[in-house]
């Protein structure tokens, strides 16, 4: 009696016989093989949103390499107004310079001055934050005239540049990737007598400098970030 009691209450434990369908009823831990769609699709949705919200609000998901920097995208707005840096700016006349006088390039129409940092008073651009920057340099000589141009952080001379084509012009260029700290200079300066053309629709010397790893300035990187050509 104490069997078929059993049976009866746990009919799917017990019994081996087959529903009028033709199917096994299920035992106890097993799932119904027709059910196993649906609760698939249930797992695969629910991994899906979690693995948006980890991606949207974190990037930990993913491992950094050496030297990757990762902003998450809802703070791209944020850091593109508030910390990024970049200018560019060019010249719109002629201008002759002296380094006797200590002159540097008046580059005074400014088509971009994100983060404040350059001055078109002067030429010179102050590092509103520390990081590693990318400078670049255009300049066009008057016809038949030298043209020989120094890009300086603060004091120390970093890379040069020097043109002369007799009865035509001559032009220069070069750029650099420079570790500076909060407050360091960058400008161009004259290197002898220099003489450079301009035009208000014709600018063929420009200036540009942008902000590359933000927090990875000078004195981080010792010695070797000081570009002293000693």
């Amino acid at each position: 009696m104490k069997e078929t009691k059993d049976k009866r209450l746990f009919p799917l434990i017990h019994s081996q016989s087959k529903p009028s369908n033709g199917h096994r009823y299920p035992r106890r831990g097993e799932v119904s093989v027709s059910r196993c769609p649906k609760i698939l699709k249930m797992i695969r949705f629910s991994g899906l949103i979690a693995l948006i919200l980890v991606l949207h609000y974190t990037d930990a998901f993913f491992p950094l390499m050496p030297g990757d920097h990762v902003i998450p995208h809802h703070m791209l707005r944020v850091a593109h107004t508030n910390k990024f840096v970049a200018f560019s700016a060019g010249l719109t006349q002629i201008a002759t310079l002296h380094a006797s006088h200590n002159d540097t390039v008046p580059y005074d129409r400014v088509f971009l001055n994100m983060g404040g940092g350059y001055n078109k008073t002067n030429g010179i651009f102050t590092s509103p934050r520390t990081g590693t920057y990318v400078f670049m340099y255009y300049a066009l000589a008057q016809q038949n005239k030298q043209l020989q141009l120094d890009l300086y952080r603060n004091d120390d001379y970093i890379v040069g540049s020097y043109a002369h084509v007799t009865s035509d012009y001559g032009s220069v260029s070069n750029s650099v990737i420079l570790g500076l700290d909060e407050k360091d200079t960058v400008h161009i300066k004259a290197h002898t007598d220099d003489y450079l053309y301009g035009q208000p629709d014709e600018i063929y010397t420009s200036f540009t400098g942008f902000l590359l790893v933000p927090d990875e300035g000078r004195t981080q990187h010792g010695s070797h970030g000081q570009g002293s050509l000693g």
